[in-house]
């Protein structure tokens, strides 16, 4: 017998604003005060309100296992540097492998993937859509991850964008062992960085 709940329509239509939203974000004048990756980051971390609002302090926020979401961050960073590793130096075109040399690192570069890109992004996919997902009686890692990848092909198309999937998968398994979170935002800040630790191809 099938005990699936019905299909997670409202959060997926919640995605589709969201990511129209950015998108259409692009196409506006700068502003002293606005720009795409902010009314992206506030959307990602404010779209979810509703839903928890009247379910109360989800459980992804809480951290139950300190010792084994450390355990299994560190396996996760492992195994994301060996691949981004192994990646970059494949005789790849430029446009699905684009990182050459290695990229300066900033405190702002650092701050701006953390708050604007990883947190966000991690509160809203690992945290709301994944849910969304799981309370429907489906397996939520690989969905979730394809919706991150093609949310990031819609904002800023190419193929290389559509990767994004594979480090995706990931962040969910970071999300199921530990069940917060924490620990996929910590890999997502890490895997950002990169570029800039592990450097591109020669």
């Amino acid at each position: 017998m099938d005990d699936r709940k019905p299909f997670p329509v409202k959060p997926l239509l919640v995605f589709v604003a969201v990511i129209a939203a950015v998108r259409f974000s692009l196409f506006l004048p700068p502003a002293p005060f606005f720009s795409p990756s902010l009314l992206a980051a506030a959307l990602f971390l404010y779209a979810p309100l509703p839903r928890y609002w009247r379910r109360g302090f989800p459980a992804w926020a809480r951290v139950t296992d300190p010792g084994g979401s450390v355990a299994f961050f560190a396996l996760l960073a492992g195994a994301g540097g060996v691949a981004f590793f192994l990646f970059v130096r494949l005789p790849l075109p430029p446009a699905i492998s684009p990182y050459h040399g290695t990229v300066p690192l900033t405190a702002a570069m650092a701050a701006h993937q953390l708050l604007l890109v990883a947190l966000p992004e991690e509160v809203f996919f690992r945290g709301y859509m994944y849910d969304a997902f799981e309370e429907a009686g489906r397996e939520p890692v690989v969905p979730v991850a394809l919706l991150f990848a093609i949310g990031h092909f819609v904002i800023a198309p190419s193929a290389f964008r559509l990767l994004t999937f594979f480090p995706a998968l990931l962040l969910g398994w970071g999300r199921r062992r530990s069940g917060n979170v924490y620990v996929p935002a910590a890999l997502h800040f890490l895997y950002n960085l990169f570029p800039s630790l592990i450097g591109g191809s020669p």
